[in-house]
C-alpha cells in the first residue's frame, strides 16, 4: 500500500454533535492523497457508530479507553504514515482547498517545519462569528510565542520528521499541549501562519469548563517557563503537575483568567448571543477576585440583558 502524503489525525471523546460535519470537512477536500486517523477516546455517546457508517478507506479509526486528547494525539501520529500530519479537531470545520494549500505551502518552503493559517470562529449553529488573524512571518511567530500561543491548534500542518525530532506531544499537558508543542518546534525551525482562513474552529461555551479555565492557563505558563529554563539551558521539569493545577489561585491568576476569556464574552455579545454570553459569564466570574462582585452578579441573574452583560464586562 503507497503511503498518503497527509496523514489527518483527529481525537473524538462523545463528539456526536458535530463529528459527521468535522468528518466531511476532511473528506471532501480537494486534495484526495491522505488518510483520516480518529483515535475514539472511549466515547460513550454514539461516536462510534458514527464513525462505523463512515465507509470511506481513507479514515483509519483507533478505538481505546478515555486517555485525553495528549496520548490520543501521539497514538495517532505514531500510526501516521504521511509525509505531512495534520490536525483537525471534532467539533470544527476544514474549510475547502485546506489540505491542498498548506501542502503546496511546505512542499515550495523546505525550511518551514509547521504552517497554520488565519481562523474563521463559527458558533454552536455554525453562524460565523469573526475571523481571526495571527502573525504569518517566521520570525515574528517565533517572538510571539514567547507571550501567547499564536497558532490554532486545528488548523496546524507540520513535518511529521520534524514532530518526532522532538519526541511527540507532552504527556504531562492535559491542555495547552499544543501551546508547548510550538515552542519546542520553533527552538529548532521556522514556523508560519497562512493569511488566509482555512479553518473554522467552533466555539462552544460547554467546552469552556471551570476546570478547563484553569488548566488552559496555568500550562500556558508552565510551557513558557519551560521554554525559558530550555533557553538558559536548565532541565525543564515540573516534579507535581497534578499538585501545581489543583494548588489554590493568586488572585492575580484569578484576574489573568477573567483577561483570557473577556473577549470570547464581548464577542458572543456582539453577535447577539447574550443567552450563551451569561452561561460563560457565570462560570468566569466564580474567579472574580472580589466577593461583592460575585454576588452582585449572582443576583442580577433575573434581570441578564446584553447591556447590563457588557456594564458587568466593564467593570471585571
Amino acid at each position: 500500500m503507497s503511503k498518503p502524503l497527509i496523514s489527518v489525525v483527529m481525537s473524538v471523546y462523545n463528539g456526536k454533535r458535530y463529528l459527521r460535519e468535522a468528518l466531511d470537512s476532511i473528506l471532501d477536500q480537494s486534495h484526495r492523497d491522505f488518510e483520516l486517523i480518529v483515535v475514539d477516546d472511549g466515547s460513550t455517546d454514539g461516536t462510534a457508530a458514527i464513525l462505523d457508517s463512515c465507509t470511506d478507506p481513507r479514515l483509519r479509526i483507533i478505538r481505546h479507553a478515555n486517555q485525553g486528547l495528549t496520548r490520543s494525539l501521539n497514538l495517532a501520529i505514531r500510526e501516521a504514515r504521511g509525509e505531512y500530519i495534520a490536525r483537525q479537531d471534532a467539533d470544527d470545520r476544514s474549510l475547502p482547498g485546506r489540505l491542498a494549500i498548506q501542502a503546496h505551502f511546505l512542499d515550495s518552503h523546505p525550511d518551514i517545519a509547521l504552517v497554520g493559517s488565519a481562523v474563521k470562529v463559527i458558533s454552536s449553529q455554525g453562524a460565523e462569528l469573526a475571523t481571526f488573524r495571527h502573525p504569518t512571518e517566521p520570525a515574528e511567530i517565533a517572538t510571539t510565542l514567547r507571550s501567547y500561543n499564536c497558532f490554532w491548534h486545528g488548523s496546524i500542518m507540520f513535518r511529521r520528521d520534524s514532530f518526532a525530532e522532538l519526541g511527540g506531544y507532552d504527556e504531562r499537558f492535559v491542555t495547552a499541549q499544543d501551546y508547548d508543542m510550538w515552542l519546542r518546534f520553533s527552538e529548532r525551525h521556522p514556523l508560519a501562519n497562512l493569511p488566509q482562513p482555512l479553518y473554522a474552529y467552533r466555539f462552544t461555551v460547554e467546552s469552556v469548563t471551570v476546570q478547563r479555565m484553569v488548566s488552559q492557563h496555568r500550562l500556558a505558563v508552565l510551557a513558557r517557563r519551560f521554554a525559558e529554563e530550555r533557553a538558559e539551558g536548565a532541565r525543564t521539569g515540573c516534579a507535581d503537575v497534578a499538585g501545581y493545577l489543583a494548588a489554590p489561585l493568586t488572585l492575580a491568576e484569578r484576574s489573568q483568567i477573567i483577561n483570557n476569556y473577556k473577549p470570547w464574552c464581548r464577542l458572543l455579545l456582539k453577535n447577539g448571543l447574550s443567552g450563551e454570553a451569561a452561561t460563560l459569564m457565570t462560570a468566569l466570574f466564580r474567579y472574580h477576585p472580589r466577593l461583592l462582585f460575585r454576588l452582585v452578579f449572582a443576583v442580577a441573574k433575573p434581570m441578564y440583558t446584553p447591556s447590563l452583560l457588557t456594564r458587568f464586562l466593564e467593570h471585571a
